[in-house]
């Protein structure tokens, strides 16, 4: 487990310098605020499953044009994220998970106004590696995900859950390898009434042989925040999250998106214990 630590601060160190070190580049900073409800439960034994119902909204819209913004990063809806998991926990330090089929929805913008709209389907295998170092809890997150991306379709077409049109899906393929760290800091253990530190980097890696070098490396995602655990049902988050989209889509190829991100997050848990009458 050492040296995943390790290789895994490599491969964090490596794919970042080589982002940043490439320049001149265009930088477009965009306010954002996402909200997230994440629900979870047990099935039996070792199998539980997990909804995570994701809302970003974001104020500039796509088009780099200064005039749209609006100093309110909840403005527009971006995107809609729907994700279901089911896990599997081999032991406390080893977790398989498989996304069976997940939805997202996306506006595309000019002129700051969502001007078309498109869905993504994905199906998601995932590991999670755990290390704990006293009270501090490592997560590394190997997620590979298998992307059908539909059609772009008017916005007024848009129906519940956005529907989507893919008569001719683009596919394509992504590696994500997150680094998280979780440290309470009021109690030894994540007890009830926790209050506790978070932190991870996450690295987005386009793969497949369409794939060009200038976009083999998508994005990165670096986030630092607070959380307080109420009890085993609940949980609430708040953090600062910097999302850069190597985008390189414009005429001179170096266009990169700087998301700074407001992140809210409700988790509940056990949900299958809430209504149940006390013995």
């Amino acid at each position: 487990m050492k040296m995943i630590f390790l290789s895994a601060i490599a491969i964090l160190l490596i794919v970042n310098l080589d982002a940043f070190s490439q320049s001149p580049r265009k930088y477009y900073h965009i306010s954002n605020g996402w909200t997230d409800l994440n629900v979870s439960g047990k099935i039996a034994g070792k199998f539980s499953w997990q909804i995570e119902n994701q809302h970003r909204r974001e104020d500039m819209q796509g088009d780099y044009n200064s005039s749209t913004i609006t100093g309110n990063p909840y403005n527009n809806l971006n995107q809609h994220v729907f994700r279901p998991y089911i896990h599997f926990q081999l032991n406390p330090n080893v977790r398989f998970s498989l996304m069976p089929l997940g939805w997202i929805g996306s506006n595309r913008f000019k002129e700051g106004q969502p001007a078309a709209f498109f869905s993504e389907l994905r199906i998601t295998p995932q590991v999670i590696l755990t290390q704990n170092f006293g009270r501090l809890r490592m997560d590394h997150k190997f997620r590979y995900e298998f992307r059908w991306i539909g059609k772009d379709v008017s916005v007024d077409d848009k129906s519940f859950l956005y529907s989507g049109d893919f008569s001719d899906a683009t596919f394509k393929e992504r590696f994500r390898y997150q680094l998280k760290a979780v440290l309470p800091i009021n109690h030894a253990k994540m007890d009830d009434k926790t209050l506790y530190v978070q932190a991870y980097d996450e690295v987005f890696i386009n793969i497949g042989k369409n794939v060009s070098n200038i976009n083999m490396f998508d994005q990165n995602r670096a986030m630092i925040g607070l959380g307080y655990k109420f009890n085993r049902f609940l949980a609430v988050e708040a953090g600062y999250l910097q999302q850069t989209i190597y985008r390189f889509n414009n005429s001179t190829k170096d266009n990169v998106d700087i998301n700074n991100v407001l992140q809210l997050n409700l988790a509940v848990s056990n949900f299958e214990q809430i209504f149940r009458k006390k013995q």
